[in-house]
């Protein structure tokens, strides 16, 4: 949900100063932190909040060090308050006082699923809108691309290059269509499904060959 580069961003921390605090406090972030796609670090909210607190320390001129310390005695000092506070409040619980605890902490997670979620949903619409940027720039170049492929007629007219392309990519879509059809009837056995992919198989075949077996362009 909050990676590296979104931290870094939002909280005017350089990346190696991120990574450095990996490093030497990895005692305490090491909870608050999970590997993602391609191994990428993906923090919690509770990891976010604490790379909040390790800002406004270095603000005030503590070295790594120092903030380390400083979160350990903070940490250990929540623990031990933390530990006091639920034995008190076990040594006075009544089962009204269970059920409504539960009752509250179940309202609780909920809500921090709801925040989560929507921390997620943002970050996802600001990757969304450079993606979709980089996509509109893709398709822009590959427009521009085709149009240059006409011209690469081979002997042949720009027509017929044309609705060879088209019938190409026609193929091409096929052949994921039935790749896709293959893995979703992977691992399921029947009758009817042992002749959909004997058929699904023949049709792969015949356009892997059309796609290989196409003539050159004759001379002129």
């Amino acid at each position: 949900m909050f990676t590296i580069d979104y931290i870094a961003n939002n909280m005017g921390l350089t990346v190696a100063f991120i990574r450095k605090c990996l490093k030497n406090l990895d005692s305490i972030l090491k909870p608050h932190y999970n590997r993602g796609d391609s191994n990428q670090i993906i923090f919690t909210e509770s990891g976010y909040i604490i790379f909040d607190q390790i800002k406004q320390l270095k603000e005030k001129g503590l070295n790594i060090n120092t903030i380390k310390e400083h979160l350990e005695r903070q940490l250990n000092s929540d623990m031990q308050r933390e530990d006091k506070a639920i034995y008190d409040d076990i040594a006075n619980l009544t089962s009204t006082d269970i059920n409504l605890l539960k009752k509250l902490y179940e309202e609780k997670e909920a809500r921090l699923k709801e925040r989560l979620e929507h921390q997620q949903r943002i970050f996802q619409l600001e990757h969304l809108s450079q993606h979709q940027q980089r996509i509109n720039e893709l398709e822009h170049l590959s427009d521009h691309l085709k149009g240059q492929l006409l011209y690469l007629t081979d002997g042949k007219t720009p027509e017929e290059v044309k609705q060879q392309w088209q019938q190409e990519q026609m193929d091409k879509q096929r052949v994921a269509w039935i790749l896709k059809e293959l893995e979703n009837l992977e691992g399921i056995f029947s009758v009817v499904n042992y002749f959909k992919r004997k058929k699904l198989y023949k049709e792969l075949k015949d356009l892997m060959n059309k796609q290989v077996d196409i003539p050159p362009a004759p001379a002129q």
